[in-house]
Parts: structure tokens; sequence; C-alpha cells
């Protein structure tokens, strides 16, 4: 019962076609934007892009050479937590800059932004405030299917990204999806607006997300730990066990039916006793209950165990326990899949489906097996993008409804399930080769360096392409974000400003300044005004005559001048100087 040979998916070379920096050259760095949630497994609930993040992270700072690194965050703790983390990888205390949310200026040092997810126009409107060949904005896609990511793709279309920004896409299969998004975008604003459709100004280049292979490596003590776990479960030494690796949930992540049946139907011919080993977690416990009954019903032959996959004791045990990794995805949610690529690493053979970033990443009939994958064809899911669109439909929902028509071919599954379980020496050859495969595109020393070299390509673009949507002194760097003073002008009776005569009202003394200022209902912002020593003196200067905001406003340099006008607009709305117009 051999599976027929596919067609070869051949795997991204890990690198774009950028040209490596001259031999001289100091590595390309980055500013990263962090946030420690979003780098780290250490959570209750795990998704497959945190551990990719904190992989990227942990693999810069081992392999990338550089030796300084950029932070930009909000608070501090993520700061101190960033800090840790690098100079824990890279065995030395090298040097970390922050980067203040407000002052954007700091990422011109290492000339590159990178944020661990798509939204790379939120950056590019930042950048806009000064000079746009500062630095270059470089994003990444993990899920593409929620709406808020496909929003942030479109404003990475109409805000003031460059040719120099990238959004790095894992697959070749989510790069069509992202071209298929930009382009129907792009459409639809030249026939709203006029003019031709153009293509986005920021690159698309091709790197696949990577592993640390040594992590993964099978070597003696991590076998041991293995067999204690196949021990623990009670899995007899020649019994096969195949492993599933991830997120437990068939709304969003891998329907496992199909895992199911061809596990049932690949025990009916075996002599071999075999066990399913689910090391992962269970996204609800309705959910649990629909895998663990469904297991019991559909597969009786096939003794089923489960393993919380974020518990340290499992975490790396169980890809040491396992003769079979399989993983059957069928969901629009998936874009890349690192699990594949870390099975390999450990030196399990595969049995997947031919969907998505698994197409990249796995080579039928050398490495493992890659199972058929059909689905309807474009144009039969209008109605259930409608749903999504207009909310009938939840994030979860529409990826459900969507994989309810996708199928994994289960014979084909079961042969190749059937195969790897007869033939030890098969296992071993697909492991070897798996291991091959995964150091030689997956490493992260491979996938650092093609990084590395797309932010020299970048750069050489900033001082070589012609900038787009160049900002505008009359006009607000983010069209929707203006100042609110301008914004909302009509508003008011009239301006702190020029001929407006600010008077100082009874009781304005420095004392009562203070009274107020330790009142929440009066000091909101303190840090947008001027220091209250500073604040006092301009209310002196009130208290002694009347005058105009004008002239009130040289007791400042001019860069401070607009805080002289708020700070007045706000003594006058504690009541401590009030505002007349002189007669026309």
């Amino acid at each position: 019962m051999t599976p027929s040979h596919l067609k070869t998916s051949t795997a991204p070379a890990g690198r774009t076609a950028a040209s490596p920096a001259p031999a001289n050259a100091a590595p390309a760095n980055a500013a990263f934007v962090y946030a420690g949630g979003n780098y780290s497994t250490q959570q209750h609930k795990l998704m497959g892009r945190m551990s990719a993040s904190e992989s990227f992270l942990n693999g810069f700072a081992r392999h990338s050479g550089v030796d300084h690194f950029y932070c930009y965050a909000m608070r501090q703790q993520d700061i101190d937590d960033f800090t840790q983390r690098v100079q824990t990888a890279a065995g030395a205390k090298r040097p970390v800059t922050h980067i203040p949310p407000l002052d954007l200026s700091g990422v011109a040092e290492p000339g590159c932004l990178y944020r661990p997810g798509p939204n790379i126009g939120y950056f590019a409107w930042q950048r806009r405030a000064g000079d746009q060949r500062r630095f270059s904005v470089c994003g990444v896609t993990h899920t593409t299917a929620e709406h808020v990511v496909m929003d942030g793709i479109a404003e990475a279309v109409t805000g003031p990204t460059q040719a120099w920004d990238a959004l790095v896409c894992t697959s070749s299969q989510v790069r069509a999806m992202v071209e298929r998004l930009t382009d129907q975008w792009s459409h639809y604003l030249s026939r709203r607006f006029g003019g031709k459709t153009e293509r986005p100004a920021f690159r698309l280049p091709l790197i696949p997300l990577g592993v640390d292979c040594e992590t993964f490596d099978p070597t003696a003590a991590r076998e041991r730990e293995g067999q204690a776990l196949r021990k623990r479960l009670g899995i007899a030494p020649d019994d096969v066990v195949v492993l599933f690796v991830g997120r437990l949930t068939h709304v969003e992540k891998a329907n496992p039916l199909p895992m199911f049946l061809a596990l049932e139907a690949a025990a009916k011919h075996t002599k071999k006793k075999l066990h399913l080993l689910q090391a992962g977690w269970y996204a609800s416990p309705e959910i649990e209950k629909i895998f663990v009954e469904s297991a019991r019903r559909l597969m009786p032959s096939v003794r089923y165990h489960h393993v919380d996959a974020r518990e340290p004791e499992f975490r790396w045990s169980a890809w040491h326990a396992g003769d079979i990794f399989t993983s059957l995805s069928d969901n629009i949610q998936e874009t890349f899949g690192l699990t594949p690529i870390e099975a390999q690493a450990a030196g399990l053979p595969v049995v997947v489906s031919d969907w998505d970033g698994y197409r990249d990443t796995v080579i039928d009939g050398e490495v493992g097996f890659a199972a058929p994958t059909f689905m309807p064809p474009p144009g039969t899911g209008t109605d259930l993008g409608w749903r999504y669109a207009t909310a009938v439909d939840s994030y979860g929902r529409y990826c459900m409804t969507t994989a309810q028509s996708i199928s994994v071919d289960v014979e084909f599954c079961a042969k190749a399930y059937l195969k790897l379980i007869e033939d030890p020496a098969l296992r071993r050859r697909m492991g070897e080769a798996g291991q091959a495969h995964a150091r030689a595109k997956f490493d992260w020393r491979v996938v650092i360096a093609a990084y590395q070299a797309l932010w020299t390509e970048l750069a050489e673009l900033r001082r070589s392409a012609p900038e787009a949507v160049p900002s505008e002194a009359d006009r607000p760097v983010h069209p929707l974000r203006d100042d609110p003073f301008s914004l909302f002008s009509t508003y008011p009776t009239g301006y702190v400003d020029g001929d407006t005569v600010a008077t100082a009202a009874p009781g304005g003394s420095r004392q009562r300044l203070a009274e107020l200022r330790a009142i929440p209902l009066a000091n909101l912002m303190p840090s947008l005004l001027l220091p209250e020593a500073e604040m006092a003196k301009l209310l002196e200067h009130v208290a002694r005559a009347p005058a105009p905001v004008g002239q009130l406003l040289t007791v400042a340099p001019e860069a401070r001048q607009n805080q002289v006008r708020r700070s007045l607009g706000w003594l006058a709305k504690i009541g401590l100087i009030r505002f007349t117009k002189p007669p026309a």
C-alpha cells in the first residue's frame, strides 16, 4: 500500500534575491517592536505566531552577529524583558537601546524597524512625521484570515509605505493570497477615485519561518526523555506512535477527522499496536470532549493519548516519543506551519496535508508524504466572505465554515501511515533526509541571513528609490489623525492666540494653583503642559496686568509656544484666568 508519488513541493531557498552585503560591512540590524506577550510561549493562550516570534528573536540574537540590540516598546517591563531575552540568547551583555514610542529617530541607527506581524502601514504613518528615508519597516505574515489583519494589509497599500519597506511572506501560497488582496483593494481605489491601478510600493519577499535545529536534534539524552514519556503512557518499545503537536481545535486549526479515519484504516492492516499522541492544548473543554469522543468512535483500534505541550516536561520529550509526525491542516487560519519543520529537525518522517505553507516545506516522497487536498473553486464562497464581512459569522465560524468543504485525501494518508508503520528503515531514511532538509533550508542561521540580506537591500533602496507621498507642511502627517484643535476648530467661541486677552481671575494665586493641581478632575495630563513652576510664573505675569496671548507667548522659545497656549487654556479651565476678545 505505497502512496502514489505526488509532485515535489520544493522548499523556498530561505533567502531573497538580495545581494549579500560586502564582506567588510557591518551585519544588518533592526529595532524590534516588542511586547513580551507576542514573543513568549510561557502563557496559557499560546498561538503559533508567539512561538515563531520567540524563536526568531532568539535566533537573531544568536546568529545575526550584531553587537548592539534595539527595542521599540511601550512599557519598561517590556524593555527589561527584551534585554534579558537577547542577552541570554546571545550569551553576552551587549548594549540595548530603547526606541521610545513618540520618537522613532533612533531607528535610523539600525536602519530598520521589525514588527512580528503584517501591519507595516501603522509604522509607516509614524515614520512620516520625519524623513521617510530614515529607516525601513519590515513585517511578516502569520495568520492572514482575520479581518484585522486584512485591514492592516489594506492600510499598508493606502498608507505611506515605500519601496524600501517589506512584508515578508513565509510561503508562496500566502504571498499569492496577499497579492490578490492588495490587487483587489488597489483596483477598488482606482475605480473609486480615478487613476490607474498600481501595485503597492512595498516589497513581498519570500522568506520562511525558521527553527533552531539543534534544539530538536535527537541526542541520546533527548531520546531517553522520549522513552520515559512512552513508558509513562504505557507504550511498549515495539509499538508505533504517531505524533501531532500544536493547538487542538477543529474550528481554527485542523480537523482531526481525516487523521482519525486514516489511522483506523492503517491500524486494521498492521499487526503493530498503534498509538496517537496529541501533544497540544485544547482550545476549550467543549472541543476536548469533541476530540476525545470522536477518537473513541472513529479509531477504536488506536490508543489515544494527550499531553499538554505547554508544560515544560512535555514540550520537548513529546518530539522524541513519536515515530511518525502528522499534521493534516485543512484550515485557512494556517499560513505556514512550523511543526512539520520542527518534526524534520527532530528526525521524524512526516505525513502532512499538501496545504498552504506545508507545500513549501515538505518534499513528498523524500522527507515524508504530502496528502492531496481539494477545495471548492474560486467564486463558490462569496456568501461565506459576506457573512464574515457583516459580522454574522465570527472569525472562528468563518474559518470553520470554509474548512468544512476542504478535504484531505484519507486513503492517501492511510497508505502513507501504513507504509511508515511497517518499514522502520524507511522511517529512518526519511527522518535523516528531513533533518538535512531542515538544517539546509530552515535553520535560523539560514533564515536570519536571508533577513539581513533583505535589510541590506532595503537600505540601498532608501538611498536610490523615489519617495512616495512626501509629507506637506500645511497638511497633517496622518490625514485621519489631524491636530484636534484644527479638526474641531469650528467648535469654540474663540482661540487662545493673538489678540485674545488673558485676565487674572479673583483668587488666582500660586497657592490656589497648587491646590487645584492636586485634584484629579483638574490634573488630567500635566506632562503635556508647562511645569508647575513655569505655570506659576505665567499666572503671575497675567496677575500684574491683562495681556494679549500673543504677548504672553514671548516668555517661551518658539518650539514651546504651543505648550504655552495649551497651559493658558488649562489655567482658564480651572478658573484662574479668563479670556476676552477686544472690541471689533
